[in-house]
C-alpha cells in the first residue's frame, strides 16, 4: 500500500513546489500602490509632452503649408497675368 501512494505523494510534492515558485514569483513582482501611481503620474507625464510637441509641429506645419500655399498662388497670379496678357499694361 505504501508503494501505491508513493507516486502521488511525488506528484503532490512537485505541485507544492510548482506553485511555492509561482508565489515566490509573484511576491517578488508585487508593486505598491504608490509606485504604480508614481509610474502613472510619469507616464501621463511623458503622454502630456508629446502632446505638446504634437501640437507644436502641427502649427509649424499649417504655417508651412500657408506660406506654401501664399507663394503658390502667388507663382499661379503671375502666370494668369502672364497669360491673359493683364500684366503687360
Amino acid at each position: 500500500m505504501t508503494q501505491s501512494n508513493e507516486p502521488n505523494d511525488r506528484r503532490s510534492d512537485r505541485q507544492l513546489r510548482t506553485i511555492n515558485r509561482r508565489v515566490n514569483r509573484l511576491e517578488d513582482t508585487q508593486v505598491t500602490w504608490g509606485e504604480l501611481n508614481v509610474e502613472f503620474d510619469r507616464l501621463y507625464d511623458e503622454i502630456d509632452e508629446v502632446k505638446i510637441e504634437m501640437t507644436q509641429l502641427k502649427t509649424e506645419m499649417n504655417q508651412r503649408f500657408d506660406t506654401l500655399s501664399a507663394e503658390l498662388n502667388g507663382k499661379i497670379d503671375i502666370i494668369l497675368r502672364h497669360i491673359t496678357g493683364s500684366g503687360n499694361s
